[in-house]
């Protein structure tokens, strides 16, 4: 859900990691409809999904010896570091001067594993599929994942979803990575994976919707329509949404 607050003389925008991924890569009627407070109910393939993210994390506490990571750590830059699955939740927090509005945007979410090898820090996200072969035709991957793991790797980070500012920290690193691992819901093993350092391109697509998001939240510019009935036909909204394409 996203929420729109006044505080003194600045806008306070709080929503979900996935609320900003999903309306700029997806649909950006999305925007309105979760201002409402309106979500639809978990279709099938989320609760699988869902399930599958649970197997995996287990899987990894049950397989992989991971020490704990301590803030000396994380701080030297030199110092390759890996967290356990889904152990760190992410704060994505900006401050923007849009037109007569001074915002504070506030992006939350949790990232499925998140670490830093040769002082790259990297964020990878899995996506379970039930037809993976669906990809093979893609060399990128979809925006709304794109958005997802940028927003992440922009993010602060914390080892409790505590919203006191001291218990978060930033993670030293000379460049960013994105992993987005497209795995067989079945079987969870990666089907195809896409993966990149961030470049002025991949940023600028970041930045550029972070303002977007921001201006159709405010209503001081509209959503504009992806004119996709196929997009609309799968949106979990659909039977909510005045702006669906019949």
């Amino acid at each position: 859900m996203i929420k729109i607050e006044q505080d003194q003389d600045f806008t306070i925008i709080t929503a979900a990691v996935t609320d900003f991924a999903e309306s700029l890569g997806y649909c950006q009627y999305k925007i309105p409809l979760s201002i409402k407070g309106l979500k639809p109910e978990p279709s099938q393939a989320l609760l699988e999904g869902t399930h599958a993210h649970h197997e995996e994390e287990v899987f990894e506490q049950e397989h992989a010896e991971l020490e704990p990571v301590s803030m000396e750590q994380i701080h030297d830059p030199q110092e390759d570091i890996e967290f356990a699955r889904e152990n760190i939740y992410s704060r994505f927090l900006q401050k923007i001067d849009f037109a007569s509005e001074r915002v504070f945007l506030l992006l939350s979410g949790r990232v499925d594993k998140i670490m830093r090898q040769g002082q790259t820090l990297i964020v990878q996200d899995d996506k379970f599929v039930s037809k993976p072969q669906i990809y093979d035709k893609r060399d990128q991957p979809y925006v709304n994942h794109m958005l997802q793991v940028m927003t992440y790797l922009n993010s602060r980070y914390g080892m409790t979803n505590s919203s006191n500012p001291d218990d978060w920290f930033d993670m030293p690193h000379l460049d960013k990575q994105w992993k987005i691992r497209i795995c067989d819901r079945k079987t969870r093993e990666p089907y195809k994976i896409f993966s990149e350092k961030i470049d002025p391109v991949s940023d600028r697509l970041f930045n550029e919707s972070v303002k977007i998001f921001v201006g159709i939240v405010l209503g001081i510019t509209d959503p504009v329509h992806h004119n996709s009935k196929r997009k609309c036909d799968a949106c979990s909204l659909k039977n909510l949404c005045e702006f669906r394409i019949l």
